[in-house]
């Protein structure tokens, strides 16, 4: 079946991680994603993937704004991807309000806030795109990178 050789050879592919984030109907929303980069410079556009078979892309699609946070705890990278219950994602976690009432993770090493410019759906994802804001580097990072199915420093 081609969706499992697609599974299969995109393991084998580093791929950055982030956490997006948002304040949707009074709910803090903020989820891992590993499809993130920068799309544009004029105008400033990001964008992330975010999977609409589990409806990970309605807060999102509902709300103004929202936060790419780069991190690198892999503790806290997990916990955006498996933690079951939004609301305890964020009791675990410092976080200090953004723009539009976005949460910004204070474990990021660097951020952006955008607001939300467009959707794409294509088949079972959409491609949430944002314009830039603001941003901060905060640190220097140990780079992190998701590759065959966990978390790993390229330094």
């Amino acid at each position: 079946m081609v969706e499992n050789i697609i599974k299969t050879i995109m393991r084998k592919f580093p791929n950055g991680v982030a956490i997006a984030t948002t304040s949707w109907k009074d709910t803090l929303f903020g989820m891992t994603v590993n499809t993130f980069n920068s799309l544009s410079l004029n105008p400033p556009l990001i964008y992330f993937v975010a999977d609409k078979t589990v409806s990970n892309d309605i807060p999102f699609r509902e709300s103004d704004y929202f936060a790419i946070n780069l991190v690198d705890n892999v503790q806290i990278l997990d916990l955006f991807a498996r933690e079951k219950n939004i609301e305890e994602r964020f009791r675990k976690v410092k976080f200090r309000r953004g723009i539009g009432n976005i949460p910004i993770l204070e474990e990021s090493y660097a951020y952006f806030e955008a607001q939300l410019y467009d959707v794409v759906d294509e088949g079972d994802h959409a491609i949430i795109v944002g314009k830039v804001l603001s941003g901060t580097l905060i640190r220097e990072p140990k780079p992190v990178v998701y590759y065959d199915r966990g978390y790993h420093f390229i330094i």
